[in-house]
């Protein structure tokens, strides 16, 4: 088992989880979008529900993204959840399960820390990552061949084999480097299960979003070397 060393720290109502072994204690503006534009640090807009900023921070390149709400609830709170204890807030939820598989070695931007800020019952939150170099989301970055496709499939194998059960795994979640490697993108509301997991549901739900983008694939490739590697494992 990993041992992962964690710290919370506390500033009046906003609470910030991170890895003390990897970075120095983070501001709580650090999670403030409108602070790293004052300070003219914000290198890049991602774009996104979380409306995700590139920042240049003091832990180096990082990827700022504000949790926001979707569907119909939006119209009524686009930021504000209800609050259940901090362990099931979905920063600190994310930030644990991309700090698991980080360690694990699979291929995740490393977790640098997370907030969450209080409202009464209602809390706000935010997550930072590690920007990953040279990387672009797999629905811009041009048309794969059989080979890139079968990559992917067996990258998604090994996190299925180290349990990820990835409920929104689409095209604008997947990078690819110019190395070629596939990496792994927000784990909201995933979880690590005890084993390894089928990886059929995360295929589909990616061939679906593939489908909807309008992005040529090739779905055998994906599937069948995906559940080739599964058995290899």
């Amino acid at each position: 088992m990993v041992f992962i060393m964690e710290r919370i720290l506390r500033f009046g109502p906003v609470h910030v989880l991170f890895d003390p072994d990897r970075i120095e204690a983070p501001a709580p503006e650090w999670f403030d979008s409108d602070w790293w534009q004052t300070h003219g640090a914000v290198t890049a807009r991602l774009g996104g529900r979380g409306e995700a900023l590139g920042v240049e921070t003091p832990a180096g390149p990082a990827v700022l993204r504000q949790y926001r709400r979707g569907g119909l609830i939006r119209h009524v709170s686009h930021d504000r959840y209800v609050f259940t204890g901090l362990p099931f807030s979905r920063p600190f939820r994310e930030w644990r399960v991309t700090r698991a598989l980080f360690d694990a070695g699979l291929p995740v931007p490393e977790p640098l820390a997370a907030a969450v800020q209080h409202h009464g019952p209602l809390y706000s939150g935010a997550l930072l990552t590690a920007t990953i170099e040279t990387a672009q989301p797999l629905h811009t970055a041009g048309e794969l061949d059989a080979a890139g496709w079968e990559a992917l499939g067996r990258t998604i194998a090994r996190f299925a084999t180290a349990g990820l059960k990835h409920p929104d795994l689409n095209a604008t979640n997947i990078l690819l480097d110019d190395q070629g490697r596939f990496w792994l993108l927000d784990f909201d509301r995933a979880r690590i299960a005890p084993g390894p997991v089928d990886a059929g549901p995360m295929l589909a739900r990616l061939t679906r979003s593939l489908k909807k983008l309008g992005i040529a694939h090739d779905a055998r490739a994906l599937h069948t070397a995906a559940r080739e590697s599964e058995k290899a494992f």
